[in-house]
Formats: C-alpha cells, sequence, structure tokens
C-alpha cells in the first residue's frame, strides 16, 4: 500500500476496498480546516461488488445486451446452470424478537399442524417459556378474542388452505403493514421464517431490488438478469442450511409482488422469474468459490462506471451511464462537525487526505484508504468504512477542496487522460470527466475556463465535452475530418478553438479564425496550438518543433531545421506572449523568446515518455506529465501528486497537464 509524497488536498483518485482497521498515526499539529464542510464528487451507489442494476439496465435499453450477456458480463468465472424445483426460508427480520404476531388467513381458516383453525385473522404469542398461544381476531387490527384450545410447544407452523401461486394461497402479515406472502410461516423462539417455492420467492425479490417498470421500457433482460442473480444469490446463502434475510442484509424480499402496489407493472417481473425459472450461476474458475457450487452473486444498485471486483473479476460498467441513473456520479457537502463526531480521537478536523485508490476508472477508482487528520492526531481508515460512517453512497468518491496555498501562482493541476478521465491535485476542482464513459474516438486535450471553475475535453473525432462552468458553444463532432482533431485552447472570454493534424483551426464561440495550415503540404503533423494573451492570435506547432504563427502571435524560433531526438509533443505561451516552450516526447524542452529554461527530463537522466507540459503562473517553473501519469516539477513549480502515487501500475495513456489558479 502506497501513500502520497505530498498530497494536500483534492487526489481525484485512490483504491477500494473493505475492512482496512482504522489505525492511528502520529501527526504534526495541524490548522482547522477551512471550510465548514467538505465538498466531495463520487460514483455509483453501493459496494460496486458483481452487477449494477443501472448497469444491467443501460447494457439492456442502449447497448440491447441479452440477460445472459448482461451475467456473462459481470460474473466472470462463473457458467449457467439450472436447478431443479425445491423450496427456500426466508426470514423476516423485522419480527425478530416480537412477542405476538398477527396473520390473516385466506377464507378464514388457516392449518396449525393439521388441525384447522376458523378465524380471520390469528394472532400468535410467545408465551416465553417455548410455548405458544393462539387468539382469533376478526381482522388485522382487531383485538384478540377468546384463545385457541391449548398451547403449542417448540413451534407453530401456519399453512394456507390453497396450493401456493394463488391470490387464496396468501397469507397475511397484519404486524408488517399486511404484506402477502405465499408459503407457510414458522414462528419459534424470536425468529419468524416464510417457506416457499424457490421461484415464487425470486418473483417477490425482482420488483424489490429492480424497478419493475423496467420491464415496460425495454429494460426485460435487466430484470431476467436481477432474477438469475437473486435465484444465485439466494441458493449460495442458504448452502450451509438455515434461512435467507428478507432486507438489504441479504436482499430485499417484501412478500407477494402481484398484491404490492406497483402501478401494474408486476407482470414485468413476473414474467422475468418465470423465464429464467431454476436459472443460477455456477462457478467455475477464479475467486469466485468452490468449483460446482451455486456463485454468491452479489449485485448493487450502481458500480458507478467499473465495478469493484472481489469474488468476480472487476469491469467496466459503460451501462451504468444510463441517463436514468441518479448515482452514476454524484456531490455531496460532508460537515466538518459530523467528521469530527466519526473520528474524536483527531480532535479539531484539518485536513482529509486520500491515500490509496483501487485505480479502475474515473477519479482513480474507488477509495482503499484515506488519512483523516486533526490538531489531535490522524487515523487511517477505508473508503468503505469513512462512507458508511458519513453516510456516502459508495466508496469511490474525491475530496473536492483547496487545502494550500499557492506557489508559483499555481495551487493545483488537472492531468487528463485519453478514456476521458480527469485527475485533480492540489486546489484543483473535479468537475466531472468522460472516464468510464463510452467514447467514439479517444480524448486528446483538456483546456480550463478562463476563471478556473469548469473545463473542456476534446475527443479527436472534434467532440466537445463540458464540466463545470464551461460552455458548450459547438463543436466537430459529428462532421467529417480531414485529419483528426489533435488538441484545443481556450480563449480569454467565451470561446474556444479546435486544431487538427493537418493544421486546422476550427472556431467556437468568441474565438476568431486567423488562418491555418489546413491546405498546405507540411514536412510534419500538427501536434498542438497556443493562443497568444489577447485571443488575438495562435501559435501551431509540428512534430519536428516547426512553428506556424497567425494574427498577432510572433515568431522567436523553431527546432523546424533541427534533428531532434524525440519528436514535439506541444507549446506553451509564456503569460506576457512573447515567449514560448516547447516540449518533445523524452521531456526535452526548448525555449524561445523570454521563456526560461529551467530544466529537463535527459538533464536528470530520467527516461519516460513525455505528453505535456504546464507553465506556472509566474513563469518560474514548469510541470512535464508523462503517459503513466508521472508528474516532473522544475523550477518552482508546485508538486501535489501524480497518477502512480495513488494508483499503483496505472496502465492509462495521460495526456496533458493544465496547471489551477485560484
Amino acid at each position: 500500500m502506497r501513500s502520497s509524497r505530498t498530497l494536500i488536498s483534492l487526489v481525484s483518485v485512490v483504491l477500494a476496498g473493505a475492512g482496512l482497521a482504522a489505525t492511528t498515526v502520529a501527526a504534526s499539529p495541524a490548522a482547522a480546516y477551512p471550510l465548514s464542510s467538505i465538498a466531495l464528487v463520487g460514483h455509483g451507489f453501493g459496494h460496486g461488488r458483481g452487477m449494477g442494476q443501472y448497469g444491467a439496465y443501460g447494457y439492456a435499453t442502449t447497448f440491447g445486451w441479452t440477460y445472459q450477456q448482461i451475467l456473462g458480463h459481470y460474473y466472470g468465472g462463473t457458467t449457467p446452470a439450472a436447478v431443479p424445483a425445491q423450496n427456500i426460508s426466508v426470514r423476516l427480520d423485522e419480527l425478530d424478537g416480537a412477542r405476538d404476531i398477527t396473520f390473516a388467513v385466506p377464507g378464514g381458516q388457516v392449518y396449525v399442524r393439521g388441525t384447522t383453525y376458523k378465524a380471520p385473522a390469528v394472532r400468535v404469542h410467545n408465551n416465553g417459556n417455548g410455548t405458544y398461544t393462539l387468539y382469533s381476531q376478526t381482522g388485522c387490527t382487531a383485538p384478540p378474542s377468546n384463545p385457541f384450545p391449548g398451547t403449542i410447544a417448540g413451534s407453530v407452523t401456519l399453512d394456507p388452505p390453497a396450493p401456493n401461486n394463488t391470490a387464496a394461497s396468501v397469507i397475511e402479515v397484519c404486524s408488517l403493514g399486511s404484506r402477502a406472502y405465499q408459503g407457510s410461516f414458522t414462528v419459534a423462539g424470536t425468529t419468524t421464517v416464510d417457506t416457499l417455492p424457490l421461484d415464487e420467492y425470486v418473483a417477490g425479490v425482482v420488483p424489490s431490488e429492480s424497478p419493475a417498470s423496467w420491464g415496460a421500457t425495454g429494460g426485460e433482460a435487466a430484470l431476467q438478469a436481477q432474477a438469475v442473480a437473486a435465484r444465485s444469490y439466494a441458493l449460495a446463502s442458504v448452502a450451509g442450511g438455515g434461512a435467507i434475510c428478507d432486507t438489504q442484509s441479504c436482499q430485499v424480499y417484501a412478500g407477494d409482488a402481484d398484491l404490492r402496489p406497483l402501478g401494474g407493472y408486476a407482470r414485468y417481473s413476473d414474467l422475468a422469474a418465470s423465464s429464467t425459472a431454476g436459472q443460477v450461476l455456477r462457478c467455475s474458475a477464479g475467486a469466485c468459490g468452490p468449483l460446482g457450487s451455486v456463485a454468491l452473486t452479489e449485485y448493487s444498485s450502481s458500480t458507478g462506471g467499473y465495478s469493484a471486483g472481489g469474488r468476480f473479476p472487476a469491469v467496466a460498467d459503460l451501462g451504468d451511464a444510463t441517463s436514468s441513473n441518479p448515482n452514476h456520479t454524484w456531490t455531496a457537502n460532508v460537515a466538518v462537525a459530523a467528521v469530527q463526531s466519526a473520528y474524536p480521537q483527531v480532535g479539531t478536523l484539518s485536513a482529509v487526505t486520500v491515500t490509496v485508490r483501487n485505480g479502475l476508472g474515473d477519479l482513480g477508482g474507488r477509495v482503499e484508504a484515506l488519512v483523516v487528520s486533526g490538531t489531535a492526531g490522524s487515523v487511517t481508515v477505508s473508503g468503505d468504512r469513512f462512507a458508511g460512517a458519513l453516510g456516502l453512497r459508495s466508496d469511490w468518491f474525491a475530496v473536492a477542496q483547496p487545502l494550500t496555498g499557492p506557489r508559483g501562482g499555481d495551487n493545483g493541476y488537472w492531468i487528463a487522460a485519453r478514456d476521458g478521465s480527469v485527475f485533480s491535485f492540489g486546489a484543483a476542482p473535479f468537475f466531472g470527466s468522460e472516464g468510464g464513459h463510452h467514447l467514439n474516438q479517444p480524448v486528446v486535450g483538456l483546456a480550463p475556463t478562463p476563471d478556473q471553475k469548469g473545463y473542456w475535453e476534446v475527443a479527436s473525432d472534434g467532440g466537445i465535452f463540458t464540466f463545470g462552468d464551461a460552455a458548450f458553444l459547438g463543436s466537430e463532432g459529428g462532421h467529417v475530418l480531414n485529419r483528426p482533431v489533435v488538441g484545443m485552447a481556450a480563449t480569454a472570454g467565451r470561446g474556444y478553438w479546435e486544431v487538427a493534424s493537418d493544421g486546422g483551426v476550427f472556431t467556437f464561440g468568441d474565438a476568431r479564425f486567423f488562418g491555418s495550415t489546413g491546405s498546405e503540404r507540411l514536412n510534419q503533423p500538427v501536434v498542438g496550438m497556443a493562443p497568444t494573451p489577447d485571443g488575438r492570435g495562435y501559435w501551431l506547432v509540428a512534430s519536428d518543433g516547426g512553428i506556424f504563427t497567425f494574427g498577432d502571435a510572433v515568431f522567436f524560433g523553431s527546432t523546424g531545421s533541427e534533428r531532434l531526438n524525440q519528436p514535439v509533443v506541444g507549446v506553451v505561451p509564456t503569460a506576457d506572449g512573447r515567449g514560448y516552450t516547447l516540449v518533445a516526447r523524452d521531456g526535452g524542452v526548448f525555449n524561445f523568446g523570454d521563456a526560461r529554461f529551467l530544466g529537463s527530463l535527459p538533464g536528470t537522466g530520467v527516461r519516460d515518455t513525455i505528453t505535456g507540459l504546464a507553465p506556472t503562473a509566474d513563469g518560474g517553473g514548469y510541470l512535464l506529465v508523462s503517459a503513466g501519469g508521472t508528474v516532473y516539477p522544475f523550477g518552482d513549480a508546485p508538486f501535489f501528486g501524480d497518477i502512480p502515487e495513488v494508483v499503483p501500475g496505472y496502465g492509462g495513456f495521460a495526456l496533458g497537464i493544465a496547471g489551477h489558479r485560484g
């Protein structure tokens, strides 16, 4: 497990996991947290293991997957199988410890151990000595009248007077708001158990766990996948004998769906259960469980875009981004007082710092470890426990507020990746990203808005994605381009440019067109652009370091006629526009005009593949970022962390870095 060197505040990349014990660590005196609440951004709802229910719906409706495809995607290491018809026992947890339980019986009679009792309702009273007395009632809420003769020892079993799966066969549990259940009830000691046919139970679970209305909007396959997962989970839970509970501690079962207020949609969940009758998943490989055993098919509401792993391999969940999912991306404000109450040993809160993530998906994935620091000390806790203590929707989140002051004119930075992920460090706020979404083409650039309260991402097909206060002002997405887009730049007002590899320039909003190389024959392709400070011109740079100027952009020199060890990957201007810096793939830095040379990667003896450079606001430093997300600071550029520190083994492709000036 790795911890960050100097991670201070928002690290939008961390690990998942549960069961990490809270441990106290030494802490130096710290200042109090500067705000009354902590802003968080996160993904998903629930533990994220196995199937995501919204993801299943997204795959069914957007991708047209069958339930077999959905199950195969989420539950790697399993194979479909069939089980014979059988009963299952379900413990009604809400009735645990109840001394009196009232049942309404169909037809005014019920069988108890072969004896017929005639009454509209029966109250079972636990005498506390291992015996029970039965009382008749005229209805659920009526007071008990004369007791039936004698007492019953050991347990009481009530059987319906008709076969299962009919309206005449249900038994209502008055003590649970007159919920109707199929099967027989047994009251023994402090527990109440409903025993019924497995597929009748599944028909009751499906609409309790996934909206039955999904069946009317193209989500039939999602409900079928839910049915198979529910059936498998139930059988795996009772494999050693006993009963499964009826709450979300196991899976929710609220009785006969046909007699619940489901707006007429129960037919869809019934069909999902009947069309998959007897179907389960068995373990065939990996960490699923003993070979051939029924798989414990966990599931949760929303994975957030990537499942968490565990018994089943972690997988990207593109279906989770369905528009109906309110949990794909969420925000929350947690009161500092609530954190201090949850972790009183830290004293007055000073910081919440994510230190480890699982590296899967946007933000770097789920939080595996974080440090809660205060004036009296610090504790290290798992993301799962922190989420549970503060009521967060999942353990996939990032702290989104600055805790550091500026250095070199900057107090944070963003790193963008080709899959659309955005990683935020220092005080750079996270506003969202395309990470975990299905993209037609990879992201090739990121540009912050002038006020630093949002940013744009651009894909190679010219598609624009907006976050925070970044406004959509148009794009080349959906247009036929001669060459792919390789980058973008924002104006100082309300607009942006896109540039293609042939030097074609596309303008949007208040961005002005000053010319391009789109009709010229180039020695090497254009790899980037940079606007002048007043927005009245721009530079284009080719991979050989050739510079092309337009508008009021001034030519200060280039490497176009030089032999380079590695191609140039970008250009950045100085703050006054009287110079610019080129950076090459090996981290070589070339300065022109008033741009200052403050070091280069080859000069340090480090070999890496560099994809971007960001200067500090005062011009006294710059940051290089590699394809692997490593950040190399030079001059007065502040270091707030990099991707490998919080995502060990990061295998993504970081494409650029942009500084935050708060």
